[in-house]
């Protein structure tokens, strides 16, 4: 992870509560065709501190920066097994755009989804 968060096109959030470390995203920013889109790294959130809204507010803050940055969408990847991530980020705007074989190792898919961004300016 801090390969991750030490490149030069990462923004890294984190949350703390009572001076502890909570929760944190990363999001990097990629040129890609046509312009930049922001890639969610990972976000993480302390077992015992979840199912308090810490993961909505860090996306609300990785999104805001995406937007800042002059991002077009974000993007990240899901276990295929994962569930509650999935409830999660579909929840957030976000849609389900295809399969990704073997992103996680052997036999581990993840689904990739994305959530088209508005401009700064609008």
């Amino acid at each position: 992870m801090h390969r991750f968060a030490e490149a030069a096109n990462a923004r890294v959030t984190i949350a703390e509560e009572d001076d502890e470390l909570v929760g944190f995203v990363i999001l990097q920013l990629e040129e890609v065709e046509g312009g930049r889109v922001g890639y969610i790294v990972t976000l993480d959130v302390s077992p015992k501190r979840r199912r308090r809204g810490i993961a909505g507010r860090l996306m609300r803050v990785a999104e805001r920066q995406a937007q800042q940055e002059g991002c077009s969408a974000l993007v990240l990847h899901v276990f295929t097994g994962n569930e509650a991530a999935i409830r999660f980020y579909a929840s957030l705007g976000f849609v389900r755009s295809h399969r990704d074989g073997e992103f996680y190792g052997p036999k581990m898919d993840a689904w990739v989804f994305h959530k088209l961004l508005k401009s700064s300016s609008e």
